[in-house]
């Protein structure tokens, strides 16, 4: 079973799929040991697999619209994600992504539906963003304006 904000996915016989990627670069031709370089953890995948019957014609089409839903900003709506492998993964936050398939199963009288949710705010992320925060205060601002500095200095200065 899977929730996306509180309303339950439809349908029997779901499946639910979660991935995530960690990339690496291939470095043995660099030196002698390194093998392989990290290039971070990469948003989780989660994809879902459901069979909805067709006299439940409505609730298809409420899963159509929540996948096409938007917020107020214009972009997709992102989700909270409940279930447990989604739990294990740590993935709260999520938007449709990629494609939604229906395709029919005459001799179940269901579709089978298909699709992906796109981790949003990442551990990785959020990570990431507290990182930046902290380089952010600790940075000192420089100057942007080299000529304005020069001739204030050069007013200021008594001579000749």
């Amino acid at each position: 079973m899977i929730t996306l904000n509180g309303w339950q996915v439809p349908g029997y016989e779901i499946r639910i799929n979660c991935g995530i990627k960690l990339p690496s670069d291939d470095l043995s031709g660099f030196g002698s040991f390194a093998l392989s370089g990290d290039k971070g953890v990469k948003p989780g995948v989660i994809t879902v697999n459901t069979k909805i019957p067709f006299v439940d014609s409505s609730e298809l089409a409420e899963l159509i619209g929540q996948a096409k839903s938007i917020d107020e900003n214009g972009a997709r709506t992102v989700f909270t994600i409940n279930s447990d492998i989604t739990q294990a993964y740590k993935i709260r936050k999520a938007k449709f992504n990629g494609e939604v398939k229906a395709t029919e199963l005459e001799e179940v009288k269901a579709w089978q539906v298909t699709f992906k949710l796109l981790e949003v705010l990442s551990t990785a992320e959020r990570s990431q963003q507290q990182i930046d925060g902290k380089a952010k205060e600790n940075s000192q601002t420089q100057a942007v304006d080299g000529h304005t500095t020069v001739q204030t200095a050069f007013e200021k200065s008594e001579g000749p």
